[in-house]
Order: C-alpha cells, then structure tokens, then sequence
C-alpha cells in the first residue's frame, strides 16, 4: 500500500480518495509529498520433496507443525483436496513468517496444478490453482542413426515426446522397422515454468521421412472435434495398431507359411508375428473390442484373445502375466498383458496373430491398410485447409541440419 506524507510540520489531515489511494489535504498552501512503500511481510519458504514411504506429517512436523495444527490443516482443505494423498517425489513448500508464523503452504499435486493453504480467520482455507506456463512453440528436425528414440535422446529431449509422437504415427509408421537415413520435422509446444523446462504441450505438426513415403499429421480443433489428420483431411487413426507396443520392438520371426520352429526342430507354418522385448514391457489391445479368452493355451503358454466389433480376432501369446479377464472389453492402447516366455518359447517375445472375419490367420502387418478414422467435417475442411498450409510451409522452413546442431531442439 502506497502512503502518503506531509514533508512539513504543519497541521494537516489524511484522506483516502475513493479508488483507494492516500492524499494530504491543507487548506490555503501547497504541500509537498512524501512517498514510501510497506512492503509484504517478509515470508520465508522451506521446499521439500515428499520422500519415498514418508507420510505428509513426517513433512509437517519436520517443518515446525503441532500434530494439532497437522490434523486441523488435513480436516480443514479436505473438501479442496485429500493431503492423505500426497505422493513420494511431489514438491511441498511452507512459507512462515521471520517469527515463526505459519503464511503459507503449496504442495505440487502433478506438473499442471497445485494446491494453495492460508490461515484465514482461525482455519485453514485451500485453494486449487493451474501452474502459469511460458508456453513457447519450438521447431525440431531430426535424423535417424540407430533408432528414433536414440536420436531424439541424443538431442536433449525427453521420453515424453518419443511416446507423443508414436501415438500419432502409430497408425502409418512401423516403429520396429525405422531405417537409419529417416528423417522428421516437429513443430511443438514446451512450457516453462519459472525459466525452466517443465513439459511437452500439443505437437502441432509432424512429418517423418519413411523409406515407404513421406507421412504427415496436423492437429486441428473445431467446435465439433479435436485430433491429427492427415493432409487430405483424413484421420490418422486406424482401427489396428501396427504393433501392440507402445515403443519400438524388434520383429524376430515374421509371418510365414514355412518357418523352422527352434525347440521342435520342424518347419510348420508360424501364422503370426513375434516381437522380441524384455520380459515384463507391457502389452497393448490394438484396438477397441471384447476379451473371448484369457488363460493358459498349450505352446501359446498365456494367451490373450480380443474380438473386435469389425469381426477380426487379435491373440497375444506367452504373456507373462494377463492383466484382463473373459468379457472385459478393452480400448484400443489399453495394457492387456505383459510379455513372457511361458509355454514353447526359447526367449521373453510376444507372439501377435490376428484373424479375420472368415477366421483366417492374417499377416498383422496387412492391417495398416484398413480404411483410417472419419476425417475433417466438411463445414470445417476449408479452415482446416488454412491452417494446414501454414504448418506445412512452417515445415518446409525447418533446415535440414545436423541433430547436434538443430535449433530450438533441447529442452533447457
């Protein structure tokens, strides 16, 4: 609050105007004023990590609270937000006043939003607020040398955005199959908070270089929808998932009507695809459906079975563990299992087959070439139009420099 003072030892009086500010008031001479500031109370602040199998009052009481104040705190903001459930690795900051005084606290529920305490008249008043971002929109190219992860790793970005950028290409792009040479351009979102890189936001555009052609995905937002799509307007999503993984894993045996089964030692036909990965890495539903079966099956060991409403049947064999039960139906990208070496299996891999309508086995890999999601409304394709051109031009833009040296490409 800004107050105002008289410079002279003279009678006067002090009034408040209505906006609020201070004035001196003398009749019959002009006065000279004097301004000076009270500042807020000096508040000191204690941060915290909430510690693995710590509890919040372990926190508390180490910050200088009573168990009575603890229970109150707890009692009073539990209609705002539960601080039973405060989690290991979460911030907590206690700001108290040069005497001791309780001011404030905030504990960072997760990297969107936190929670905000004051004492207000004798009780503890919480308050839900929305971190501020610096949300800055940011250009990346990048050239594949061994795999996309490694590459994207190599340039200071984060596994976050490795796993955005699957779930818009998974659907045009085998991840287990990129060559060296391939290549993308992103246009994205990050937000900082204080200076500091915090997070990913949308991926605005993307194009990737594949040896099979050139794939792109936009997002765009009517009143109507919000996704990616494609060039033509079409969606990117696909009935199947090229694979029911969530990152790159490595084909080791294709589908074939002749293969040499290594623990039988004969050639029979092997009606799916087997996918290496370590024992334990989570198995996805490739798509929206029913579970027929989830149980024990001779050589398949723990075998997963999904109907999907087009007819096609997805199996997922030697799990690990099965996560899923008869009748439970599944969205596509939900974890159904995790991969094992149960029943004939020289090694953790899971075995993907599909069928079907006819309850034909199929090449999985023939999926992609169902039909892709509804496109664009047509009262809002030509909006979708203008905003396209301008990412695609964006894109155009972006040199085609080493990974090393790619602009705005590191997270700090």
């Amino acid at each position: 609050m800004s107050v105002s003072v008289v410079g002279f030892g003279l009678l006067f009086f002090y009034a408040f105007s209505s906006s609020g500010e201070g004035a001196a008031v003398l009749a019959g001479e002009e006065m000279v004023l004097c301004h000076f500031e009270v500042d807020e109370p000096q508040v000191e602040r204690l941060e915290s990590l909430i510690q693995a199998h710590s509890t919040l009052q372990e926190v508390l009481f180490d910050s200088g609270f009573t168990a009575g104040q603890i229970h109150y705190l707890v009692q009073d903001v539990q209609s705002v937000y539960d601080l039973n459930r405060v989690m290991p690795g979460h911030r907590i900051i206690i700001g108290r006043l040069v005497d001791g005084t309780f001011h404030d606290l905030e504990y960072h529920i997760d990297d969107e939003e936190y929670l905000r305490v004051k004492y207000e008249s004798d009780q503890y008043v919480g308050s839900l607020h929305k971190h501020d971002f610096e949300v800055v929109v940011r250009e990346l190219y990048g050239e594949v040398e061994s795999s996309l992860w490694e590459t994207l790793v190599a340039q200071g970005e984060r596994p976050q955005l490795i796993e955005s950028l699957h779930q818009i290409l998974q659907w045009d792009i085998d991840f287990t199959a990129i060559w060296p040479k391939e290549s993308f351009k992103l246009i994205l979102e990050k937000k900082y908070l204080d200076g500091e890189f915090v997070k990913y936001g949308d991926i605005l555009a993307v194009q990737f270089v594949h040896r099979a052609g050139t794939y792109s995905a936009f997002l765009f937002e009517n009143p109507q929808s919000r996704g990616y799509y494609q060039e033509n307007g079409d969606g990117v999503r696909r009935p199947f998932l090229r694979a029911p993984f969530a990152f790159d894993r490595r084909i080791t045996s294709r589908f074939s009507h002749s293969r040499y089964h290594p623990i039988l030692k004969i050639r029979r036909p092997h009606l799916g695809v087997d996918y290496g990965a370590p024992r334990g890495t989570p198995v996805l539903a490739s798509a929206d459906g029913t579970v027929i079966s989830a149980g024990r099956k001779g050589g398949f060991g723990n075998l997963v079975r999904v109907r999907h409403p087009n007819g096609y049947v997805t199996g997922y064999a030697h799990l690990s563990r099965m996560d899923v039960r008869r009748g439970q139906r599944v969205k596509q990208g939900e974890r159904i299992g995790r991969v094992g070496t149960t029943g004939l299996s020289t090694a953790p891999h899971l075995d993907y087959r599909v069928q079907n309508r006819s309850g034909q086995y199929i090449n999985p890999q023939e999926l992609a070439a169902l039909p892709s999601d509804k496109g664009v409304e047509k009262e809002y394709f030509n909006q979708f139009v203008l905003l396209r051109d301008e990412l695609m031009e964006r894109l155009a833009s972006i040199p085609e420099i080493e990974p090393s040296l790619s602009r705005n490409s590191r997270t700090d």
